[in-house]
């Protein structure tokens, strides 16, 4: 074998080469009173989570690449104190990928994989309940690309529990509340050198919610439609305008007519200066369930979307609503700065304005009657060491307003260090 860890070679610049990589991650999580907004009850939490990946792509023949990656993810909680526990060995990737089927363009990747598509406001996270452990989906993605057009047709299968591929020390984990179902169409068009099209349709099933049915948010069967665009416009003088809406349609096996949207608009402007200094301002909008109608329902259901997109802190407290990371009626007014003080760092303070479309009529130990879910402040920072070390802090902080019975101020304060290792060999 032929070793060149310093520099890596790409199995694109020599198809007789293949890939390899080593990650080890390790994130230091604090936070306090995020499911309940509450000081009266002790829920704080200090935790190391401790992330190993291994992976390789193996090119089987010039047009045919074979992609397989490990996950293990252990989570030692400090506070309260818990034993600790070594967590599963799992498939994070297991898929063949084809270029060039049948006809110049034409691409097939089959087998779990990562599905990002736009900025993750409605493909990015397969697995909403494993955590930051992973976001595959189980997945075939057909491709057409030619000249400026690209079109992907999409499907998924995404059990609630892994069925299969073999795990080591199975810990029967939980991936989903249900399993998922789904088919697609995303197609990106760049109109020019300044202006970038996306627009999509999936039809989606949910069904066989692991929950019982006497459990409040258990979920009947549903089938759910989503069709929207996305728009990116740069402009003159570093300025950038990107929007993007969605509307969804469907029925629950409970007789319930599914009537949703979700839109965003935002502009950034960067500068050219050695910093890198950069301002955003925009507005994001999560329909919500009105109480006020049975029978239908219009909360937004964010699909593959169920990430910290928008903050890592706030995911917890969703846990209290829908679930987990489930982005529903909600609203963000957003502004947020960034620059780069010195070449390794990167730093941005980012401000939401958070609100609610209806009332949440919940557990009124913690909900009360209002719409306003309260003031969101957060500071990250981002630095480079070398190509093998990196890491950042973060810091989130929430202010509840009247959505909330009791408004005590929450934090969630998170440290992180990766290091990664990448080579390749010759076969």
């Amino acid at each position: 074998m032929l070793w060149a860890a310093r520099v890596p070679l790409r199995a694109a610049d020599d198809p007789r080469a293949a890939e390899f990589g080593f990650e080890q991650r390790v994130r230091n999580e604090n936070w306090n009173n995020i499911f309940d907004y509450s000081d009266r009850t002790d829920d704080q939490r200090n935790q190391i989570r401790y992330r190993t990946r291994l992976w390789t792509n193996l090119p089987l023949t010039p047009k045919i690449t074979l992609a397989a990656g490990l996950n293990q993810e252990t989570c030692q909680v400090i506070v309260p104190r818990q034993p600790y526990r070594f967590d599963e060995v799992i498939f994070e990737t297991a898929y063949l990928d084809i270029r060039d089927l049948f006809l110049k363009g034409l691409s097939l990747r089959v087998g779990r994989q990562n599905l990002i598509r736009g900025e993750g406001a409605l493909i990015f996270e397969g697995t909403a309940w494993d955590g930051s452990r992973t976001i595959y989906s189980n997945a075939a993605v057909l491709s057409y690309a030619r000249q400026n057009v690209k079109v992907d047709w999409i499907g998924v299968l995404n059990p609630a529990r892994e069925r299969f591929l073999p795990r080591i020390h199975d810990r029967r984990r939980m991936l989903t509340e249900w399993t998922d179902q789904a088919l697609g169409t995303y197609v990106t068009w760049k109109l020019n050198r300044n202006a970038d099209v996306e627009s999509y349709y999936f039809y989606k099933k949910e069904v066989n919610d692991t929950r019982a049915r006497s459990n409040p948010q258990f979920q009947p069967d549903r089938h759910v439609s989503t069709a929207g665009g996305r728009l990116v416009q740069r402009l003159a003088n570093g300025w950038t305008a990107t929007s993007e809406a969605a509307g969804q349609w469907g029925a629950t096996h409970a007789h319930e007519d599914i009537r949703a949207w979700y839109a965003f608009s935002h502009v950034k402007k960067e500068a050219a200066a050695k910093t890198k200094p950069y301002l955003l301002g925009g507005y994001w909008g999560f329909s919500g369930d009105n109480p006020r109608t049975p029978g239908r329902i219009e909360g937004w259901d964010p699909l593959f979307a169920r990430w910290p997109k928008w903050s890592e802190l706030y995911i917890y407290s969703q846990v209290k609503e829908k679930g987990a990371a489930y982005w529903t009626n909600t609203s963000l007014w957003q502004a947020e700065m960034g620059f780069q003080p010195w070449k390794p760092v990167r730093w941005r303070f980012t401000y939401y304005r958070m609100g609610a479309y209806h009332p949440f009529a919940g557990d009124p130990k913690i909900f009360a009657g209002g719409t306003s879910r309260g003031n969101m402040w957060q500071t990250r920072l981002d630095f480079t060491v070398d190509k093998h070390w990196n890491g950042h802090v973060l810091y989130e902080a929430l202010a509840p307003g009247d959505f909330y019975r009791v408004g005590s101020l929450t934090y969630f304060l998170r440290f992180e260090l990766i290091y990664t290792i990448k080579g390749h060999f010759k076969l």
